[in-house]
């Protein structure tokens, strides 16, 4: 050994020295008598585990473990059945029964898959056989392919454009049935080693869908979730261990590279008896972990229940926005009567968990006890203990309109708008109606029919009773400076 690393170091001065270093440290590392060994192939048939991460933005985190035997010697590792859609630059590669043994040299991806096109192209210059519809048979060298066949034969050059069947010797290397991740590895020892490998993918997304039913008095209502998990990844993930982030995640722009404590909920949100999705917070999102193995198939899409709850406490809230511009509006203004559901995510209402943006669908049942749909809305990530609020529809029999009855400029920059609004309630029961008004500039109300509040620095809110089949008129003077 003293002989081989003095054989550098006489003819090595200071800017050879990196190299010095690397040729002493594969003398010592690596022992003498390791050879080149054969080709190691690994499908998912050797798989042990696998568990999938999935976030909102369509990409998946695959950790995939199998049990492989790796030979004493310098050899390729080729690992197959991975996604189509797989982050080359994300991929982590360990030896977790003995990291040290393992010394990675070279890691390539192989996606030349094979098809028709490929296969043609491949055996230009090559041996082919064809089969025509009109019985013949022609042996031959395939010289061009361009959707015909362009063929040397022994007697002169033939183009086919009614090929029925072909046959080449064979696959030509470098194409490949499947996307493949090819390693070469020196492994100091033989061993049956549990290997295992991560990467990013895309093609993996999933969003969260919710059904409400409403009660007979429209003060309760029952919620379910659905997690809708889509796979177009190019490959299958069987009886997997299933978690979903929801939050979002920095990603740096395609092409640029990746930069990159804990509490329990000690709750289940979907199912009972350890089936469902576990909570945590991780990090500054959420994790929601399925309790029990998944298969998740290449282009499917599959649904799973994320949550339940019964009996939740909501409000029905009816509001006027007509949405006034003093600048440029006329003097009057109709607008519907939205209708919105709010209900606290809190624990003593019957939740208390992050829920994850998504998609609700309200129902209710009629007279006869069927299901009616009766709107729908988008929600966003809501912690617990805050508010969601679903924009269900506009109200039929209730009525609103805005009047200004007069203005009067008080100088150049001032000016007072003396305002009615007249709301009309055409159903069985009391209603009240929240109504805003949006003024911009410095403003206040100078005397109103109704209490109000500021709702925010442009926006004033009056919260007007309506009697059964009965009208309300609010009047109110809002002087405004600019």
């Amino acid at each position: 050994m003293k002989e081989k690393i003095a054989k550098y170091i006489k003819p090595a001065g200071l800017i050879f020295l990196p190299v010095l270093l690397v040729v002493i440290a594969i003398f010592l590392i690596i022992p003498g008598d390791i050879v080149a060994g054969p080709q190691v192939t690994t499908t998912a048939d050797d798989q042990t585990s696998i568990a999938i991460t999935v976030y909102n933005d369509g990409t998946g985190l695959i950790k995939d473990t199998r049990q492989i035997a790796l030979p004493r010697a310098e050899f390729d590792l080729i690992f197959m059945d991975v996604a189509s859609l797989i982050d080359p630059t994300s991929v982590h590669f360990v030896n977790n029964t003995n990291p040290d043994s393992l010394a990675i040299l070279e890691q390539n991806y192989e996606y030349d898959l094979v098809s028709t096109a490929a296969l043609y192209q491949a055996h230009i210059d090559s041996h082919i056989l064809v089969q025509t519809d009109d019985g013949r048979t022609i042996d031959g060298t395939l010289l061009a392919y361009d959707g015909s066949l362009v063929i040397q034969t022994d007697t002169g050059v033939n183009i086919i454009t009614n090929a029925v069947g072909v046959t080449f010797d064979d696959l030509p290397q470098g194409l490949i049935t499947r996307p493949t991740l090819r390693w070469s590895l020196i492994s100091d020892r033989e061993l049956d080693s549990e290997c295992e490998m991560s990467y990013l993918t895309t093609g993996l997304g999933w969003s969260a869908n919710y059904v409400a039913v409403v009660g007979e008095n429209d003060d309760t209502l029952d919620l379910s979730g659905w997690v809708t998990i889509n796979n177009t990844s190019g490959t299958a993930y069987n009886n997997a261990e299933l978690k979903l982030v929801a939050g979002e995640v920095h990603r740096v722009p395609k092409n640029e590279p990746y930069s990159g404590g804990e509490v329990m909920y000690d709750r289940a949100l979907g199912g009972a008896g350890g089936y469902g999705f576990q909570e945590e917070s991780f990090f500054e999102y959420h994790l929601y972990t399925l309790q029990q193995p998944a298969t998740v198939l290449n282009n499917q899409q599959k649904q799973l229940n994320l949550l339940e709850g019964a009996g939740i406490g909501v409000e029905k809230v009816f509001i006027f926005d007509p949405g006034y511009d003093y600048y440029s509006a006329g003097d009057t203004a109709q607008g519907d009567i939205q209708v919105r559901l709010k209900f606290m995510n809190s624990e003593a209402n019957g939740l208390g968990i992050p829920i994850p943006a998504g998609t609700i669908r309200v129902y209710k049942e009629d007279s006869s006890g069927s299901l009616q749909f009766i709107g729908e809305d988008s929600i966003d990530h809501t912690p617990k203990d805050e508010e969601i609020e679903i924009l269900m529809g506009n109200a039929f029999d209730i009525v609103g309109e805005r009047v200004v009855k007069d203005r009067r400029e008080i100088n150049y920059n001032t000016w007072e708008y003396d305002v009615e609004v007249t709301i009309r309630n055409h159903k069985a029961e009391d209603v009240e109606i929240v109504y805003w008004d949006h003024v911009y500039g410095d403003w206040e109300v100078r005397q109103s029919s109704h209490e109000y509040s500021q709702k925010d620095a442009s926006t004033v809110e009056f919260v007007v009773p309506v009697e059964a089949d009965g009208e309300t008129v609010l009047s109110y003077t809002i002087r405004r400076e600019w």
